[in-house]
């Protein structure tokens, strides 16, 4: 799964379980979408094919998505430096999440555990976060990335920092919440 597969997936599960109270931000690096001619990931089809609609037609990725069954939208943006997935929760909090792209099959290279500990170290070195946060990492749902995560989100200092680690499968269940 692609980083922006796992990031927009989260977002559309945080709306549609209602865990947000906001709109949700996605930021995605347009290199994730397209370098020069090649594409990579097209967010547009990505996002029609699970029903959800550009706010206003145009050939950019980069705007408001809506769904007719919900009151909140995804907006995708590319401003780095802002986490890759961002909402205010319904328990007030506001949520900030680093996501990786990653394999769900295993393979002979297991880039998994570098990948998370990426990610916690970007939330960990953040320079300024919002006053009541959760931070999170989100990774595919692959069988490695699984074992890590549940292995992880009992270690002392994951704990004691409260970040969250989730794994997001390709039909959009995310598991890891408190």
């Amino acid at each position: 799964m692609s980083e922006a597969e796992v990031s927009l997936l989260l977002a559309i599960h945080l709306i549609s379980s209602e865990r947000a109270s906001s709109d949700v931000q996605v930021a995605l690096d347009g290199a994730q979408v397209k370098i020069g001619d090649n594409h990579h990931f097209n967010v547009v089809e990505f996002m029609q094919a699970r029903d959800w609609q550009q706010e206003q037609a145009s050939d950019r990725w980069q705007c408001n998505y809506t769904n007719a069954k919900f009151n909140r939208s995804i907006v995708v943006h590319s401003q780095s430096g802002h986490g890759d997935v961002t909402a205010e929760l319904g328990n007030g909090e506001s949520l900030l999440v680093e996501s990786k792209k990653g394999t769900l099959t295993n393979s002979k290279s297991s880039s998994e555990y570098p990948l998370i500990r990426e990610a916690i170290g970007q939330l960990i070195t953040l320079e300024s976060i919002p006053p009541k946060v959760q931070l999170a990492v989100a990774v595919p749902h692959g069988e490695r990335f699984v074992k890590l995560a549940m292995r992880w989100r009992k270690a002392p200092l994951i704990l004691r920092t409260g970040i969250l680690l989730l794994t997001v499968s390709p039909t959009g269940e995310v598991d890891g919440w408190k």
